[in-house]
């Protein structure tokens, strides 16, 4: 029996199971989830690419900074001179991959936010969290945690809503009724759980069960197994979270090894008006938020497996009248791991008023007549490659030539920041 037709018969039963809490659907992984942990951050609005990681210093229609004050240089990475660009990135320059002039062909919250998700602006197509999930964390209690963003599945794996520090522990630990003091002796609880079980496997064994009552004997083991997996994250909680909550739970999750990716936003970046005191508040919440998860997990022991993705549904235009910016199709990603050997680089360009440029794939160069202009869909191709996920399933298949995959992770192709 499918999941969904199992949720279907419970539901008509009266059983209600939260969200957060589903039944996997194949029994939990024997071994806690110890691989690569993807973290994607919607930079929510369509954040400024010349406000963060391709400034223009020299025309005043596009900044107030332009002629003022220069934009801020961190090993080969240039960022403008606001929010606190400069000490995020000369912190983390060595781990970082900006890529530039990136077309999301939209200029549209809802598509744009679509086609970075997912890679292609169709309808259809799965979020990378939700492929990553299906590939890295088939069977987890938590495979893919979504905290905001894009989150509509492709029918691989659900979104797990993010849970609280109280949901998650209610959990993980149901029958605690405070940190001291249980509801039922432990040792109750634990002898009626060892001969539900029993009950179970033999209901499982015997040749005329029933077909219902052998499929519910089959989901009731495959829940005992996510369960006791789960109990494993109650060493983990804290009494409080961080100013972080989402990322610090997200984070507590991947170190238990119950979750493969966590999908995260940080907002307040469609800027129509008063761009800059919005730009204010914005641009340190994200790369607060982004400074977190990468001191947080290095002090959880799990840094050297994160590769996080900051993204955003589309660029920004000059400023207009009511000094904002409005939507434009063309801006910027960044890509983050501990220690790669692709990081302080700058891949991809857009022109002196963020025009769409066409790149070599090979080697990041400007080349107007036989580049390519970097889509979603070729940041997703490079990106399911190096993750591992590429699928062979017609129905997502990225379109994406193989001579059009840019070399993101080539330490030798770079583009910088060329005169224009």
């Amino acid at each position: 029996m499918k999941r969904r037709d199992f949720l279907k018969w419970a539901g008509a039963g009266g059983l209600v199971i939260p969200s957060w809490a589903v039944i996997p659907e194949a029994a939990a992984q024997n071994a806690l989830y110890s691989g690569r942990i993807l973290i994607n951050v919607h930079a929510s609005g369509g954040i400024d690419q010349s406000s963060w990681v391709d400034p223009r210093e020299a025309d005043r229609t596009l900044n107030n900074y332009a002629g003022v004050t220069p934009a801020n240089v961190s090993g080969n990475i240039r960022t403008a001179p606001m929010g606190n660009n400069k000490a995020f990135f000369d912190r983390y320059f060595m781990q970082t991959l900006v890529i530039n002039g990136v077309s999301s062909e939209t200029n549209s919250h809802e598509d744009g936010t679509r086609a970075h998700a997912t890679g292609r602006l169709d309808m259809g197509y799965p979020n990378m969290s939700e492929l990553f999930a299906s590939v890295h964390g088939k069977g987890l209690p938590m495979p893919w945690l979504n905290a905001g963003g894009f989150r509509t599945s492709a029918g691989l794996v659900a979104a797990t809503p993010m849970p609280s520090l109280d949901a998650l522990r209610a959990l993980a630990t149901p029958n605690a009724q405070s940190a001291t003091t249980d509801f039922m002796k432990q040792s109750d609880i634990d002898l009626v759980h060892a001969a539900r079980l029993e009950r179970m496997k033999a209901l499982d064994a015997r040749s005329d069960t029933l077909p219902r009552m052998r499929i519910v004997a089959q989901q009731f083991l495959a829940a005992a197994e996510a369960r006791a997996t789960l109990q494993r994250v109650s060493q983990f909680l804290p009494a409080t979270l961080d100013n972080f909550p989402a990322a610090h739970v997200g984070l507590i999750a991947a170190q238990a090894g119950i979750t493969s990716t966590i999908q995260l936003t940080s907002g307040g970046f469609d800027t129509h008006s008063n761009h800059d005191a919005q730009m204010a508040n914005a641009l340190p919440r994200l790369t607060d938020l982004v400074d977190y998860i990468w001191q947080k997990s290095a002090a959880l022991g799990i840094a050297n497996r994160i590769l996080v993705r900051i993204y955003s549904e589309f660029g920004r235009t000059p400023l207009n009248n009511s000094n904002g910016k409005d939507h434009w199709s063309v801006g910027s990603q960044v890509l983050m791991e501990a220690a790669p050997a692709w990081g302080n680089r700058v891949f991809g360009a857009s022109g002196p008023r963020h025009q769409a440029l066409r790149i070599n794939p090979a080697t990041g160069a400007v080349d107007p007549t036989n580049g390519v202009i970097i889509t979603p869909r070729h940041i997703h191709a490079a990106l399911r490659t190096y993750l591992g996920i590429n699928t062979t399933d017609p129905r997502f298949n990225l379109r994406v030539a193989a001579n059009e995959v840019p070399a993101l992770f080539d330490p030798n192709a770079r583009t910088g920041y060329p005169t224009l």
